[in-house]
């Protein structure tokens, strides 16, 4: 009998091995599939990409197996292994045989040795390899080049370091692989077209580089006798008008060094044009050869000459000239750096953490609560009971009013912020005045349960999480899929009671504005200004130096009324208005302490201190509750709170008389040369022993300004006093200061030689001390008269 029974349990043993023998190996099966499946990558431009800024990751699968689908997966912040924090990824399916080219866009800072790109079905990894490509640093000046000959724009990493310190980097560009959204275009710094046929490039293709423009971009527009050719749908943005071709005989106007002329053997052609908006920096003979414009936070350079036709393009000295254009033209521009976009945004991220639905009570209604419950518990119910003999229902009464009480305290806090996720977000938009605006926010999700959540942020831009990690703890992972009008942020295995974040920096151009009619008459700006926006503004701030209106309301469409004190020579902090950003909290916060207290000082400090904050002597500053950027929680509840901070600079008109004011923060100056390193500190320069030399953008914008006054205030933090010179542009060297000003103040009558043709003003500031010192941002203003024709 027991011998029957061995005999059935082994013959049923060997059916299941024979069973599991024949089934297929999920294993063999992933193996087979990656070796069916092959990627290649390229990041960046051609392999070349940048530590800064949004980098495109091309990815080409080729499928030489069965039909795969998954998600493309860029694999970033990873260690060793396949572990990995942030994955960037983009839905993909693949028919047999077929191959796909997918772009996924990654932020450069992320990128690293360890990062890989995969194809994914779930957890399972079907094919894997690494990202490679060339990692430049994010102070190196990335420039692309759309041209017939690849090699146009070579001069420019030929520039001598002496005139153009950053490391330069020119790659050449291809239309079919030209990224086709603005945000893939955010490492480049210049962008050269040059005898290119545009229409090269599809519609959306065109628009990116519209929105990367506007959004901060250089764009060159040359070509010579192919202009048109190369500016085509993008003429519009142009500082000329194109009428022409026409041939000189001579490019004095370019040579910079007397050593290293440009001769030319026989006529030089060039584009004629006539200038729309802008300024001219170079001409030859009353033709422009260089002109440029803004356009919104980004600028358009007009090249009247093709850059790769000789002698132009050979010439020795061409690398020293371009240095000095390219300074003249962007400025200040060129020297940006932005290698983690959360530098600029950890006071925002502070305040997002400040979720009020989360605050405790005031501490004096908690303690008078309590003081009440402990009343009731002890002494009431004692001397109640006592009354009726029932002491011995203490011991019943007292823990059944606890847990009522605690009853009560968890309905009312579920009721004050419900029981679904809670989505703060804290946000700054800073507006340009023409429609554009530059918006900056962190986004805070609550979760009170465990599980996976999916945030949504609308709109373009840029979008990333903001993942913590703590000691040995494993990294909080979370998935980013980009598109063009929205980009999902999933996180995965969140704890019950936790905490996610997500950063967003968008650049809008339908925002509207604040229009400002204001003129200065009798020692006074007076005037209106009217909300355009869809933000309705509370707690208003008008700012004049140190004058401020406060208004209490400014809704969309409504206007008010201001009236202010205004002095256009007032020198001292007066005319740094963030040196007293008080004046910006709203009533209701506490402005002795407010860093530690409220979200408004944490989000005004966040203001002062972030990049692209240009304090202008006259501005707006206003809060809102309507959210910096749209997000929405898939498939959750969820109740959403925001706070905004609004800011715009306002402008002055001439008064009836012709009276003109360019108020301080206006001009901006441009880092044009240095003797020793400097160190860009956002609010000025810390430098050792030696000089810097700052050129001033003076060129009103109305050409027929007659100058009465320019105004001068330089501030040190750690109170150092530098030594000024003003450059000379009749004898070409530098005045001692006290010659050109006299009390910070420069007269109409010493313009026309301090200031060059183009309205530059150029002063060196140096110091003799062998510790590093600080030079904050000088501020200059300008008075003067509109002169009638």
């Amino acid at each position: 009998m027991n011998t029957a029974k061995s005999k059935h349990w082994l013959l049923h043993m060997c059916v299941c091995l024979l069973l599991l023998a024949g089934l297929p190996d999920s294993r063999a099966a992933t193996a087979q599939a990656e070796a069916a499946v092959q990627l290649s990558v390229t990041a960046g431009i051609g392999g070349d990409y940048k530590e800064a800024g949004m980098v495109p990751v091309q990815v080409t699968v080729s499928n030489g197996g069965a039909d795969v689908e998954g998600n493309l997966v860029v694999a970033a912040n990873g260690g060793n292994g396949d572990d990995f924090s942030v994955g960037y990824y983009q839905p993909v399916s693949v028919a047999k045989g077929a191959t796909k080219q997918v772009t996924i866009t990654v932020r450069g800072d992320e990128i690293g040795p360890h990062t890989y790109v995969a194809l994914m079905q779930g957890d399972d990894i079907v094919a894997k390899t690494s990202i490679g490509g060339r990692r430049h640093s994010p102070d190196t000046l990335f420039v692309g080049v759309l041209a017939a000959d690849p090699d146009t724009a070579n001069f420019l990493g030929a520039m001598p370091q002496t005139a153009f310190p950053n490391p330069v980097r020119v790659v050449p560009m291809k239309a079919e692989q030209f990224p086709a959204a603005k945000v893939q275009l955010e490492m480049i710094d210049i962008l050269v077209l040059n005898n290119f046929a545009l229409d090269g490039l599809n519609g959306q293709q065109v628009q990116a580089i519209r929105d990367w423009t506007a959004s901060g971009g250089m764009l060159v527009l040359a070509g010579g006798a192919h202009y048109n050719k190369t500016a085509g749908a993008l003429a519009d943005l142009s500082p000329v008008e194109v009428t022409g071709v026409t041939s000189l005989a001579t490019l004095s106007s370019l040579a910079v060094e007397k050593n290293k002329p440009l001769v030319l053997e026989k006529p030089f052609t060039v584009s004629t044009a006539n200038l729309k908006t802008g300024s001219v920096i170079y001409a030859e003979g009353g033709v422009p050869l260089m002109a440029v414009r803004s356009l919104g936070e980004g600028k358009v350079l007009y090249v009247a000459y093709d850059l790769a036709e000789e002698p132009v393009a050979s010439w020795s000295g061409n690398g020293r000239f371009w240095a000095e254009a390219l300074t003249r033209a962007f400025g200040a521009a060129l020297q940006r750096t932005d290698l983690d976009p959360m530098n600029d945004m950890w006071g925002l991220s502070e305040a997002a953490d400040r979720i009020p639905a989360l605050q405790l009570p005031d501490v004096k209604w908690m303690a008078l609560f309590f003081g009440c419950y402990a009343l009731l518990a002890g002494p009431v119910f004692f001397y109640l009971l006592r009354r009726k003999r029932k002491q011995g229902y203490m011991w019943v009464a007292v823990p059944v009013f606890a847990v009522i009480t605690g009853a009560g305290i968890f309905s009312y806090g579920a009721l004050q912020r419900g029981t679904g996720a809670l989505v703060h977000q804290t946000g700054i938009i800073q507006m340009q005045g023409d429609g554009q605006a530059r918006i900056k926010a962190v986004t805070a999700l609550f979760v009170p349960t465990s599980g996976d959540y999916e945030l949504e942020v609308k709109g373009g831009g840029k979008v990333w999480p903001i993942l913590y990690r703590y000691g040995d703890e494993a990294s909080p992972q979370a998935w980013v899929s980009m598109q063009s009008d929205r980009t999902l942020v999933q996180f995965r295995d969140v704890e019950f009671w936790s905490m996610r974040k997500v950063g967003t920096e968008q650049v809008v151009t339908d925002a509207g504005s604040f229009v400002s009619d204001l003129v200065y008459a009798d020692g006074a700006l007076k005037g209106t200004v009217t909300n355009k926006t869809k933000y309705a503004l509370r707690d208003v701030a008008i700012v004049s130096g140190s004058q401020v209106q406060k208004v209490p309301e400014l809704a969309p469409g409504s206007s008010v009324q201001v009236n202010l004190p205004f002095n256009p020579a007032q020198t001292g902090s007066t005319v740094l208005p963030y040196r007293n950003n008080r004046v910006f909290l709203p009533p209701h916060v506490d402005a002795h302490n407010p860093y530690e207290t409220s979200r408004e000082g944490v989000m005004i400090n966040e203001l002062e201190q972030g990049k692209g904050f240009q304090p202008a002597s006259l501005m707006l500053v206003g809060w809102t509750r309507t959210p910096a950027v749209e997000t929405d929680v898939k498939n959750r509840r969820f109740q959403a709170d925001s706070l905004t901070l609004v800011t715009q600079p306002l402008s002055l008109k001439p008064s009836p008389d012709g009276y003109v004011v360019y108020p301080a923060g206006t001009i901006v100056p441009v880092k044009t040369g240095s003797s020793v390193k400097v160190e860009d500190q956002g609010d000025g320069y810390m430098m050792q022993a030696g000089d810097i030399t700052l050129d001033f953008p003076i060129e009103p914008g109305e050409k027929r300004l007659k100058i009465t006054n320019i105004y001068l205030y330089t501030w040190s933090n750690d109170n150092t006093r530098f030594d000024k010179q003003v450059y000379n542009w009749k004898t070409h060297s530098f005045d001692p200061f006290d010659k050109a000003f006299a009390n910070n103040t420069m007269t109409g009558d010493k313009t026309p030689v301090y200031l060059s043709p183009d309205g530059t003003l150029r002063i060196r500031f140096s110091h003799g001390y062998n510790d590093y010192r600080h030079l904050g941002i000088p501020v200059i203003s300008v008075e003067g008269k509109v002169m009638r024709p």
